[in-house]
């Protein structure tokens, strides 16, 4: 056993024994002798105790057992057969192990997990845990082992692996173990696949490209047998640009291929390898990218060409690539949207586009740094349902009316089909009900002082909801469960007498009729239109919604363009509830202004910086700008004509007059025209900032590196800046990162864990105020892990980690729980242990300098204990102070008096002690006359 100190410096305290023992000594003390050594060995000892606690006393046993830690290899590059054979290593180990010894196992890959925690447990089965096994870290692996050994006995780890390490440094781990001297012992697994693997080795494309350049791919293959296969090749659109026959063999095999001409954009190609039989699919396909360069790019999405055409013309005169497409022809994809540095969307409703394309149109600019302009019209900005989409986020301006402009008082009649067509079911839903629910939205959208009428009707008025005032907008909501289906088709004469009598009974200012009929249904047409003219002339509009293609689709537009309003063609009654929200905020909240407009400056912008005076416009949609909006053109009255800001990492306008002739022909037919279309797109184009921002990627391992250098335009570092950096996926999932600082002007961050694929890669600069003051765009591949790799394995580093370590190389089950290395004993702290015996001394330290002990106690208690040997020095000695006792005779006579006084005779002791018995019985209140 062993004795050693955590703080040996503190030792240095024991030089105050000498003193202790100098001064014990010298001065003079009462008591006894004996009573003195004794005092000094408990003082002795209670210092001994005190030191020894603060200089960190422990105690080492010697070591009795061996605990063994299995490190079993789980990931990818690790055959099914080799992984087999180390759990039969791992379960014949443990059936052999000694009886006072004990094993644990972890299983790792990208990361270490304890599988069983170290017991004498001898039966093993397949592992529990299940790392990823998309990389091989064996440096975790031997941190989690060394954690979990004990303080004690021999140690020692057992690795299975074929050491394809591409994850951590397990040299680093092993030079720590070889100083704790723990030896690892190594089990060699192979990293070639069961069967066939053929995989891609590297892939070569330029990361730059111009503009109809085509771009030479180069791929290295290989395999370990003969193979026949195909290697295609899918382009930035998702379709396939080359398939190519291969045949490899033994040798590396090298296949070029000269790519059809990119567009001016991002463009990410991904090649797969096809191989009947593989094995080992994870290294067959390998994402590349290349960017090119060229013109810009625009695209117009317009329901009308007309609506687009002086806009189209601007930009193709500004050297500006333009493509025109209706909205069903929208791109629908990232890739396909991030083709174009611009889009348009001119006098185009919400309703033509899908929920995921509004969402992908927002990420384009937010996320991808495009371009968005909304040019206005009937169907754009509120009249064309933007509210509350994502699209309206992106824009500079809301689709709310101004708060400084109030709308009179309304009065809305909506006629309902209820014949027997409208009893027909959309996912289960009869249409009725559908239109009823955008009657309940109409409902909701009331003020106050606007009025609302249900009119249901088939060739006779069902149960009418309403005249109802705005405030009781939940009497009409519930008042409309009472509409039921009619029978035959609706007789549209009889259904607009009776809406007229309800619009002429309203004393609103603004007054609106909605009729809601089947395009096949709608009967008894003679003389309709007369009362719909007549009404107009009382400045009452109409509105018509066809629900469904028929022969009667005409004369419902008829009595639209008769009534002044609008007319709608669904060929689903699921969108009936939006197409009268719609309506019903054209009318309630009318955002359309006609007339004559002169714009007016507002704000300084690029856009319009070479233009002194501007044609008049004759109309626009109202809106209302955000906060951080630069508006640069406004009305007299204030209102927003053309608003722009930044958004994410795109920007976007609002022009809320459109580019057509039914408001803007002054405009489009402006000799500036063409100078004010290319301002607009050109500020809208990601900004050029290359000589201000650079960016480069670096991968290793599953960590890619990604620096930025930034400098001033004078050339100088540009430091304290704020670099983000966006890496977006094909599938568009994006990693978002901040660069560190590491130089002046240099910025690196390294995000750990990326997937292999190519990515687009955005970074941003950011000045102390928030400012955007440089943006880059570029890309970057992360190439498949080595994993993957056929002869993934490194039997040089795993004969390198035993060798460190003084471990063994493919040893046998039996010896791995042999004694071997630097072995530790328990170690046991006993600095507590010494304090307590400190605290048990001091109270005999003071009980044997205190107390009154006689020499007969001190032998009697020494005889009791086993120690009679030492009761020869109290035996010769005489008693210490004590209290008074009556002594022989023979003692009392040759025992002098220290006093120089006579021992008083026993007579006047017997008189004293009857002195004090007649004091005690007068106390008592006996009568005893003691001098009788």
């Amino acid at each position: 056993m062993n004795v050693a100190f955590i703080h040996p410096d503190a030792l240095w305290l024991l030089i105050v024994l000498p003193l202790m023992w100098g001064v014990a000594l010298i001065a003079p003390s009462p008591g006894a002798a004996w009573q003195r050594r004794i005092a000094l060995i408990l003082r002795t000892l209670m210092v001994l105790a005190l030191v020894g606690a603060l200089a960190g006393a422990q105690v080492a046993q010697p070591p009795g057992f061996t605990t063994t830690i299995f490190l079993l290899d789980g990931s990818d590059s690790v055959a099914v057969s080799q992984r087999a054979r180390a759990e039969a290593f791992i379960a014949q180990a443990l059936a052999a192990m000694p009886p006072d010894d004990q094993a644990g196992v972890v299983v790792f890959g990208r990361e270490a997990l304890v599988e069983r925690m170290p017991s004498p447990e001898r039966t093993f089965g397949a592992p529990a845990v299940r790392p990823s096994g998309s990389a091989t870290s064996i440096a975790d692996a031997l941190q989690l082992g060394m954690a979990l050994l004990p303080a004690e006995g021999h140690r020692r780890l057992v690795l299975l692996s074929d050491g394809g390490e591409n994850r951590g440094s397990a040299r680093e781990i092993a030079q720590r173990m070889a100083v704790a001297g723990i030896p690892i012992d190594v089990v060699p697994l192979s990293g070639v696949a069961d069967g066939l693997d053929a995989q891609i080795v590297s892939v070569t494309l330029p990361s730059t490209a111009r503009e109809g350049q085509r771009l030479p791919l180069r791929v290295d293959l290989e395999s370990n047998a003969p193979a026949t296969g195909r290697l295609i090749v899918t382009g930035p659109d998702g379709g396939t640009v080359a398939t190519i026959p291969v045949d490899i063999g033994a040798d590396r095999q090298t296949i070029s291929i000269l790519l059809p001409e990119a567009p001016a954009a991002f463009n990410r190609y991904t090649v797969r390898l096809d191989v009947p039989g593989d094995t080992r699919a994870q290294n067959n396909a390998v994402e590349t990218f290349s960017v090119v360069r060229g013109r810009p790019r625009a695209l117009l999405v317009a329901q009308s060409p007309e609506d687009a055409a002086g806009l189209e013309r601007a930009l193709r005169a500004a050297q500006i690539d333009v493509a025109v497409v209706a909205p069903a022809a929208m791109p629908a994809t990232l890739p396909a949207m991030s083709q174009y540095d611009a889009i348009a969307l001119v006098n185009v409703p919400r309703r033509a586009f899908s929920e995921s394309t509004l969402q992908r149109l927002a990420t384009y600019v937010h996320d991808r740094g495009g371009g968005l302009i909304m040019v206005g019209g009937p169907q754009s900005f509120g009249p064309g349902g933007w509210r509350d989409t994502p699209v309206e986020a992106a824009l500079p301006v809301t689709m709310d009316i101004p708060v400084y402009r109030t709308m009179p008082p309304v009065s809305v009649v909506i006629v309902i089909d209820i014949s027997g067509s409208m009893a027909m079911t959309e996912d289960g839903i009869p249409k009725l009900s559908l239109a009823l629910d955008g009657a309940r939205r109409i409902a909701s959208l009331l003020r106050d002082e606007d009025e609302l009428t249900i009119l249901p009707f088939d060739d006779r008025p069902g149960v009418v909801v309403g005249p109802l005032p705005g405030s009781q907008r939940d009497k009409a909501i519930e008042q409309m469960s009472q509409v039921r289906l009619g029978g035959s088709g609706i007789n549209i004469h009889d259904a607009l007498v009776a809406a007229a009598k309800y619009i002429r009974a309203s004393d609103r200012p603004v007054r609106h009729i909605i009729t809601i009929t089947d395009g096949n249904d709608t009967v008894q047409q003679e003389g309709a239109l007369d009362i719909v003219r007549a009404l107009r002339d009382e400045r009452v509009t109409l509105t018509s919604i066809a629900v469904g293609q028929g022969s009667h689709v005409p004369f419902i537009r008829d009595m639209a363009a008769v009534g002044g309003g609008r007319t709608f063609l669904t060929e689903r009654a699921a969108d009936l509830p939006d197409l009268l929200i719609d309506e019903a905020e054209m009318i309630i909240q009318p955002s359309i202004i006609e007339g004559v407009v002169t714009p007016l400056r507002g704000a300084p912008h690029p856009a319009i910086r070479s233009i002194d005076a501007a044609p008049v416009l004759y109309g626009y949609v109202l809106t209302t700008p955000r906060d951080t909006a630069q508006v640069a053109l406004v009305t007299p009255e204030g209102d927003t004509l053309m608003a722009a800001w930044q958004y994410g990492l795109g920007r976007s306008i609002a022009w809320t007059s459109d580019f057509s002739g039914r408001w803007a022909k002054e405009w489009v037919a402006w000799d500036r025209f063409p100078q004010f279309g290319a301002h607009l797109f050109n500020w809208l184009l990601p900004p050029q900032t290359d000589d201000v921002l650079s960016i480069a990627t670096h991968p290793s391992g599953d960590t890619l590196t990604i620096e930025t250098i930034a400098r001033r335009p004078d050339g100088s570092p540009w430091s304290g800046l704020l670099v983000s950096v966006r890496l977006i996926a094909d599938s568009g999932e994006v990693i978002e990162t901040v660069l560190r600082e590491v130089s002046p002007g240099q910025y690196r961050a390294a995000p750990d864990g990326v997937p292999p694929g190519a990515y687009l890669v955005q970074a941003t600069a950011q000045d102390s105020q928030g400012a955007l003051v440089a943006a880059v765009t570029g890309g970057a591949v992360m190439p498949l892990s080595g994993e993957y790799r056929s002869q993934a394995g490194n039997r040089h580093l795993l004969e390198e980690l035993a060798q460190i370590t003084g471990g063994r190389l493919d040893p046998q089950p039996r010896q791995v729980f042999e004694r071997g290395g630097e072995t530790r004993g328990a170690v046991r702290e006993v600095g507590l242990l010494l304090i307590v015996l400190a605290l048990i001394l001091l109270p005999l330290d003071i009980a044997v300098r205190r107390l009154p002990l006689q020499r007969g106690m001190i032998v009697a208690a020494l005889r009791k204990v086993g120690l009679s040997a030492h009761t020869g020095q109290f035996e010769t000695q005489a008693t210490s102070v004590a209290v008074p006792f009556s002594p022989s005779r023979s003692e009392s006579a040759s025992r002098p008096d220290p006093a120089g006084e006579a021992q008083a005779p026993p007579a006047e002791l017997e008189r004293l002690r009857a002195a004090q018995e007649a004091a005690r019985r007068r106390l008592r209140g006996e009568d005893t006359d003691v001098r009788r």
